[in-house]
């Protein structure tokens, strides 16, 4: 039997949100973020009941080994207005699967469904940000059709600066 056979890609349930924080935090640790795993539940909460609405808010989806089982993976895009696209588009804020769970094609199950639920969508165009350095998800999202722009990236945080 195929692996790949019991392996699920679906829309979050608000049961999910204490594991997604999980991975939201693990992301972050390894990007040398600090977060508090309260505060990412109850954003995880936040995204599991606006990918879940009507119209959609947001769209996530999670990767499972089986179902039924714990997310082992999560996709997480926002919407956003683009003039490169004229038009409304997404931004893929994370994409993670745990290190147990690599290298079985979950990443691009979960931005493949991302892709197919925008094209249903009427989304004009994807964006989104690899760090320099990430040869995997350069290769990923390559692969997958995306083009590297020629930018630099800036943030500025409002309220307390004690994460970044």
């Amino acid at each position: 039997m195929n692996a790949m056979s019991d392996e699920v890609i679906e829309l979050p349930v608000p049961e999910d949100a204490p594991v997604l924080a999980r991975l939201f935090q693990e992301d972050m640790n390894d990007l040398g973020v600090e977060t508090t795993l309260d505060d990412l539940e109850a954003l995880a909460s936040e995204v599991i009941a606006d990918a879940n609405a009507e119209p959609a808010r947001c769209v996530c989806y999670v990767a499972r080994l089986k179902e039924g089982e714990d997310a082992v993976g999560v996709v997480l895009a926002n919407f956003h207005w683009s003039l490169k696209f004229a038009g409304r588009a997404l931004w893929i804020e994370e994409l993670y699967v745990t290190p147990a769970a690599r290298r079985r094609r979950l990443g691009r199950r979960l931005v493949e469904e991302v892709l197919d639920w925008a094209e249903a969508h009427g989304i004009r165009g994807i964006d989104l940000e690899a760090y320099q350095g990430n040869t995997p998800a350069s290769i990923l999202y390559r692969s997958l059709g995306f083009y590297r722009l020629g930018r630099e990236r800036f943030y500025y945080r409002l309220g307390p600066a004690e994460f970044l």
